[in-house]
């Protein structure tokens, strides 16, 4: 299946911004929109360009990492960077345009109620068509990074290709199914998924991995980024020095200090446990994001985001402005 490709060496970030459509997807609270936002960055400063979306989000997130407000129609917010928020309704339009090819007739179709309650009630109907204008729109630029919604939301909204196709033996809806899945296996469409070295968030990333590579196959997911992790930084001398004065008496700052070093420890073992564990379970390298200093504002931490994955990326990237 997808998710089983095999984990040689580090993880190599280029994989991301060398995709043509990217979608990232993680349990709620992980980062994936700051890493997505990141993702987008990275590629724009290799010199392609670059669209990060989100989809039918009434309160946009990237607004508050660009300082601009993301619209239907895409808004460039730097260099080889644009932003845009796929709304529903707009796509709906673009859709019907493009089977009907008649303005008049289309404005027509979508100021009818009855049609309107059928395409609402048609099952899948609204996630088909905001992914076809994610395809429309990869059809303008050299990487489209797509925030998605949170993991099994996310599964269930490409799997709607799929289930058309088993419900539309013709027509525009099963057109649109069959372009989808098409995408879905090229080389370059892929998927990524963040998570937290905690147990919970491990535990949902393996089996939103696993329903990828059952239910979404041949899409693939070429590694899993561990974000806010706490790298190794205490040798095995300290640790063990650390717990003989953890032991021992102490108060005040000294106690203090020990307390935080004690927690320092834990969070280094659980990102180890956490990427050993996604390594071996589902056979992927793991893409390790540090802990940044969420205090300096949404733009500077999708900045950190960008420079760590910068650092291991097999393609020299020049995030002064050259690629």
């Amino acid at each position: 299946m997808a998710v089983t490709a095999a984990a040689t060496g580090a993880a190599d970030s280029a994989v991301l911004f060398r995709s043509r459509v990217l979608f990232v997807s993680g349990k709620g609270g992980t980062g994936k929109t700051s890493v997505a936002a990141g993702i987008g960055r990275l590629a724009a400063a290799q010199g392609r360009r670059t669209l990060v979306l989100e989809l039918d989000n009434q309160r946009p997130s990237l607004t508050g990492i660009f300082g601009t407000r993301p619209t239907y129609a895409p808004v460039e917010v730097s260099k080889n960077l644009s932003i845009a928020n796929v709304v529903w309704v707009d796509a709906l339009g673009d859709w019907l345009e493009a089977i009907v090819n008649l303005p008049r007739v289309v404005r027509l179709i979508m100021r009818n109620h009855i049609v309107s309650v059928f395409l609402e009630a048609t099952p899948g109907a609204r996630d088909l068509v905001v992914l076809w204008r994610v395809m429309a729109l990869a059809r303008s630029y050299d990487l489209v990074v797509v925030d998605m919604p949170a993991s099994g939301n996310a599964v269930a909204m490409l799997s709607v290709a799929h289930t058309a196709r088993g419900l539309f033996e013709q027509g525009p809806i099963r057109r649109c199914a069959d372009d989808l899945v098409n995408l879905y296996a090229q080389a370059d469409t892929r998927m990524v998924l963040v998570a937290l070295p905690e147990e919970m968030v491990v535990n949902e990333t393996v089996e939103t991995a696993r329903r990828i590579g059952a239910d979404l196959a041949p899409l693939r997911v070429p590694l899993i980024v561990l974000n806010r992790a706490t790298p190794p930084s205490l040798s095995a001398p300290e640790t063990t020095l650390l717990s003989a004065l953890l032991a021992g008496p102490s108060d005040g700052l000294a106690r203090e200090v020990l307390e935080a070093g004690r927690w320092e420890a834990e969070l280094e073992v659980a990102t180890a446990e956490s990427q050993k564990r996604l390594t071996e379970e589902l056979k992927l390298p793991v893409l390790v994001l540090p802990v940044l200093a969420r205090g300096e504002g949404a733009l500077r931490v999708v900045g950190q985001i960008t420079a760590a994955m910068a650092r291991v990326s097999s393609v020299p990237v020049d995030l002064r402005g050259g690629g």
